[in-house]
Formats: structure tokens, C-alpha cells, sequence
């Protein structure tokens, strides 16, 4: 797609358009300037706009989300600094250049990675903590982030904002296919989100991040019935290069019954024995 300037849109909501960064099943993400009304230091932000139109009364729901996500005492979180309504609802939040564990701006190490991966765990205990589900684990919104010492670690973002802006969504329609692996299975059949499913969702997120493979293989991002239907009727196999430790902890975040992890400290805590 033709991300140029020519086709992009100066303004959006008061924010001055730089260029697209992204584009998925649920909207488009710019690198913007942020507005003099906010009293940010930031030279850029990012402003995540979702491609359905909403209601206002969806806005509203969506603002309460987003400020119970903000108000969750995490470091590992992203800071969300707005949202705005035009002809879809969108949010503006911190700008990190060294991208995400899905497309890094630079190859990160294997330490980096855990580490990565150990504070998004965290991130995700907190919001656990705080009675929220995130709803969208996986290595595209772990951002790696940068302390001042240059050390590398791991923001989790983009709450999964679909089921309160458009209830009632198929999870066919809400995104590509390829974003199921990160799905636990007992989801598809009606499930909520949970502690439960989101050390599910954590497992599959280090095996693709340490491995490069999903653990129903590649699924078939046009065909997201015939992704639902591989995920529901196969079993989770675990890269058979991935180390021993790795592969453990993979096993134990994806068991069934009470052999699973029961929270995301508990994976944090293993991943950063790992490193």
C-alpha cells in the first residue's frame, strides 16, 4: 500500500501527520506531532486510529477503558495520552523507535528478548491485578523500549479496544488470521478473557519470539475459518530447535487443566531465570 505523503491525511484530530508506521486488521497507527493542548514533551507520539465508525456512546466506553488501562501502576505499560473522535475512535500514546518484538528496528539479542518478554509478563500481571484483561497479547505489541543507560527492555501495549468500541464482533472479523496463534482456543468456543487465557496467550507470544515459528505453524491469514478450525481441532507442538528451558516454560504457559501456569508474574519470573 502507498504510504506516502500524497496520500496521507496532513491532520488527524489536531495531530500533524508524519507517516504511516502501520496498517492491521483493525486500523492504522501514524507517527504524529502531538498538540500544544496536551503539554507533552514528546516530539512524536503514536496515534492509533481504528477503521470502523463508532457511536459516541462506543467512545465513551472506550475512554473508560483506556483510563482504567492508564491508571494501572506498571513501568512496563504504555503511557496512552489521549483519544479522540472523529470518524473512528483512535488514541494517542508513547513513541518507541526500536519498534516491536514482531518487526524490531534493529535485531535484538536473546537476552534482549527475554527481557522484553519478562517485563510485558509483568506488565500484564499488573493489569491482571487491577481486574483488566489486555485481550491482545503478542509480539506486535511488545515494544522494546530503551532506558538511558541503552539498556533493552519491554512495554506492552495496544489493549484490545474491539469487544467494548463494537460488541458482539466475530472473532472472524476482527483482524487477520495470523493473530489467532496468539489466541487461546477456549476463546473461539465463547471463553472471557482471563488470567487463564492470557498465560496462554503468553506462551504462544515466547515461542514465536524465540523460535520464529507459531505453535500451529504459519495459519492461513486469508482464511481465518480455516485458522479457527486448525486451532480448535489440533494440538500446540512446541519448535522442536527451541532450548529446553524455553521449550518447558512454552509447555507449562499451554497445558490444559491445573498443570498451566496460574499467573503472568509466574512467567515473568521464569523468563527472567531464562536469561
Amino acid at each position: 500500500m502507498d504510504t506516502t505523503a500524497a496520500v496521507l491525511p496532513a491532520v488527524i484530530a489536531g495531530y500533524d501527520v508524519v507517516r504511516q508506521l502501520g496498517e492491521g486488521g483493525h486500523g492504522r497507527c501514524y507517527l504524529v506531532r502531538p498538540p500544544a493542548r496536551l503539554g507533552l514533551a514528546d516530539e512524536f507520539v503514536v496515534l492509533k486510529m481504528f477503521n470502523d465508525r463508532v457511536s459516541e456512546q462506543a467512545f465513551e466506553r472506550g475512554v473508560r477503558e483506556l483510563r482504567a488501562f492508564a491508571a494501572v501502576p506498571s513501568e512496563h505499560l504504555v503511557h496512552v495520552y489521549d483519544a479522540v473522535l472523529e470518524a473512528s475512535f483512535g488514541y494517542a500514546m508513547e513513541h518507541f523507535p526500536l519498534g516491536s518484538l514482531a518487526a524490531p528496528a534493529r535485531s535484538p539479542s536473546r537476552g534482549e528478548v527475554l527481557t522484553a518478554l519478562e517485563h510485558a509478563a509483568r506488565a500484564a500481571h499488573a493489569l491482571h491485578e487491577a481486574g483488566l484483561a489486555h485481550g491482545d497479547l503478542r509480539p506486535g505489541n511488545i515494544l522494546l523500549s530503551q532506558d538511558a543507560a541503552g539498556a533493552i527492555g519491554g512495554r506492552l501495549a495496544d489493549p484490545e479496544l474491539r469487544r467494548v468500541l463494537t460488541p458482539g464482533t466475530a472473532l472472524t472479523g476482527m483482524g487477520r488470521a495470523s493473530s489467532l496463534e496468539f489466541t487461546d482456543p477456549t476463546l473461539l468456543a465463547g471463553a472471557r478473557p482471563s488470567r487463564r487465557t492470557e498465560v496462554w496467550a503468553l506462551g504462544a507470544t515466547i515461542h514465536r519470539a524465540l523460535s520464529g515459528a507459531g505453535l500451529h505453524g504459519e495459519l492461513p491469514d486469508p482464511q481465518p475459518l480455516l485458522a479457527i478450525r486448525r486451532l480448535l481441532t489440533g494440538r500446540p507442538q512446541v519448535y522442536p530447535g527451541l532450548a529446553p528451558g524455553a521449550a518447558a516454560l512454552v509447555h507449562d504457559c499451554v497445558a490444559d487443566g491445573g498443570n498451566r501456569i496460574a499467573t503472568a508474574a509466574e512467567v515473568a519470573d521464569r523468563l527472567a531465570a531464562l536469561r
